[in-house]
């Protein structure tokens, strides 16, 4: 999966609308044109009437399947384990974060210490490694270049429909674009280390959470969550959203269903919490001595592939 959606801040089920994509009674029609057999009128000899005819599934795009099988190690390394369904297409917004060499290197002491620490039965998912395609950049370079990246996640992940793709990164790129007038790009810094589980603690994480510049962030996340709201029904973020980039995920492996299960989840989640204090402590003062980070540009991202508004 791409890494793209697996540090996604989702920690709470995205909203999954079982609604039908609409109608098209007009491809239906247009593709019946100029057939043999068909009547003055278009319809075809001897056929039901069209309100009868059954409609197609749509056709199952190239994203679509990549979505299923690469949107969950950023996002959905942090979302519950539920997949997300034929059709459906995954979105959020983020702050992307570029890493300079001295937050590299910080979290990579963090990501090798935890590691070393859990030990070698359960490993950790490096979400350092996120990359989704841009629309702006060209698609046939090596997409693994550049530096190394993390997110901030603003909004809380959504699905929509495949008409509705183009409407959402619409609404919220436009919605992006008037908060420009008033909010330039800014800079926030990190302030600890953390651990964060998503609802159904199938996943956990070590995040690095915002201290200074948690205000504008979360100017931008009202905003946006008020915008998709009104035209997507979404929920809004958290009311008392504690910004983070998720750096490392572990994703706990399958067992047994019933009590046992949730024993061993609750006792792996406990073991994963105490460790992450463990690097806070080792590595907290190192996190806390980076240079602050420039919030530069806005991510919009629907399945795999990602449009950037700068600020």
């Amino acid at each position: 999966m791409s890494g793209a959606l697996a540090g996604l801040s989702q920690y709470v089920d995205s909203d999954s609308e079982a609604d039908e994509e609409a109608a098209q009674l007009s491809r239906l029609s247009s593709a019946s044109e100029a057939r043999p057999g068909k009547s003055a009128e278009g319809a075809p000899v001897g056929a039901p009437p069209l309100g009868r005819l059954k409609r197609k599934l749509p056709s199952l795009e190239a994203d679509a399947l990549e979505q299923d099988a690469t949107s969950s190690t950023s996002s959905l390394a942090s979302s519950t384990a539920k997949k997300v369904a034929r059709g459906d297409w995954l979105c959020y917004c983020f702050v992307e974060v570029l890493i300079d060499t001295q937050l590299s290197k910080c979290v990579r002491e963090a990501h090798d210490y935890l590691q070393q620490q859990l030990g070698s039965d359960d490993t950790l998912l490096d979400l350092t490694q996120d990359r989704v395609r841009d629309n702006d950049e060209d698609r046939a370079s090596d997409s693994s270049s550049g530096p190394e990246h993390l997110h901030i996640s603003l909004t809380r992940p959504l699905t929509v429909r495949s008409y509705e793709r183009d409407e959402f990164v619409k609404v919220a790129t436009a919605e992006v674009k008037r908060l420009k007038a008033s909010l330039r790009s800014f800079a926030f810094s990190f302030s600890r280390l953390a651990h964060l589980a998503n609802d159904d603690a199938s996943r956990h994480f070590m995040v690095l959470e915002v201290g200074s510049g948690r205000e504008q962030l979360h100017t931008l996340s009202t905003a946006l969550s008020a915008e998709l709201r009104r035209a997507f029904r979404a929920k809004s973020y958290y009311d008392e959203a504690r910004f983070h980039a998720s750096t490392t995920c572990l994703i706990t492996p399958p067992s047994s269903s019933g009590s046992d299960r949730d024993e061993s989840v609750e006792t792996l989640g406990s073991r994963f919490g105490a460790l992450v204090d463990r690097v806070e402590v080792r590595c907290g003062s190192q996190l806390r001595k980076c240079p602050p980070v420039w919030a530069g540009r806005i991510g919009v991202q629907v399945a795999n592939r990602v449009t950037y508004v700068d600020l």
